[in-house]
């Protein structure tokens, strides 16, 4: 009995000394974890699809989103006062190459959302010179694109914005030409999905991405890009590039990591980031990223930059324009 007693009183110490050596282990080993990420980069994104990827710190105050692209694209100068800027690819490359501006590409981030759309009034159902094809933005990156995938067709009429497109697919007609019956129409999604709602006839005729790279060899539309400051730390850069493509991989394999990052805004304040609602967006992206996002390294695919913008007069880039 004796024996006993004095087994476990040395039981007893013997658990006493070892649980400070536990918590000190355990100190040690909290001290080595990764700390969580902490954005420490300035960004300026347009409203729309390219904030979505930035969607893990789109509540943090160095995140500027901002509902006119233009105001983004004028922080490509001497004095931008952003470390990292989402921009159209050719606008970007053009402040850089025509411009001097202080920035390099470093990453596409937007892949094209341009569809063309049946309005259900062309009788043969197949698009031909003497269809009646509605298209908006002339000389602009949608016009660009649709040029470039449509080269041959000449019965295209212009209206100033997507609204206006959308209008037209809705009502199958033009009423800046006089209620011309209208056969196909060149949109973007989301309004697209929105536009097909409202009119039972209209239909999805041709996804724009798909057409481009069967007429380009394979190189995709590379729509907007992330550039970067020269004089920004390198460092803190590379963390948040490799922020942006884990994120975008992540909502792309499941969308609704979307809901913990938007948690406590507003349904107007979501829509004033990503200029639709979260559960059209999270539809979009299950349904075929029919947004067109995704995360790809500027330089290591830099043959599809290039032919891209050369359909705006820029070529022969060199190395020195991208972000290594």
């Amino acid at each position: 009995m004796h024996l006993q007693r004095n087994l476990l009183d040395h039981m007893k110490k013997s658990i006493l000394l070892t649980l400070p050596a536990l918590a000190m282990l355990a100190a040690c080993g909290n001290q080595n974890a990764p700390a969580e990420y902490q954005l420490n980069v300035s960004v300026a994104t347009p409203a729309g699809a390219p904030a979505v990827a930035l969607y893990q710190d789109i509540k943090n105050e160095l995140v500027e989103v901002n509902a006119d692209p233009a105001n983004v694209v004028a922080y490509l100068t001497a004095s931008a006062s952003k470390d990292v800027v989402i921009v159209p690819t050719n606008a970007g490359l053009t402040a850089i190459t025509k411009k001097s501006a202080p920035f390099k590409i470093a990453a596409t981030i937007t892949f094209g959302n341009f569809f063309l759309a049946s309005t259900g009034n062309d009788e043969d159902g197949k698009l031909d010179d003497g269809d009646y094809v509605v298209a908006f933005q002339q000389n602009n990156v949608p016009d660009k694109i649709f040029k470039y995938c449509y080269s041959s067709l000449n019965n295209v009429h212009y209206v100033t914005a997507a609204s206006d497109a959308a209008a037209a697919l809705v009502s199958g007609v033009n009423i800046s030409d006089n209620n011309a019956k209208v056969d196909y129409v060149l949109m973007a999604e989301p309004a697209l999905a929105a536009a097909l709602s409202k009119n039972t006839k209209a239909k999805e005729y041709a996804n724009l991405q798909s057409v481009f790279k069967e007429k380009s060899g394979g190189k995709e539309i590379t729509q907007a890009s992330i550039f970067v400051n020269n004089s920004a730390d390198k460092t803190k850069v590379n963390a948040f590039l490799s922020r942006v493509e884990t994120g975008m991989a992540s909502f792309l394999k499941d969308p609704t990591v979307l809901d913990a990052a938007i948690e406590g805004l507003s349904e107007e304040q979501v829509k004033a980031k990503f200029s639709s609602p979260a559960t059209m967006l999270k539809n979009m992206t299950t349904k075929g990223n029919r947004m067109g996002l995704g995360y790809k390294n500027a330089y290591e695919n830099r043959a599809a930059i290039e032919n891209f913008v050369s359909l705006f007069g820029i070529t022969g880039l060199n190395e020195e324009v991208y972000y290594k």
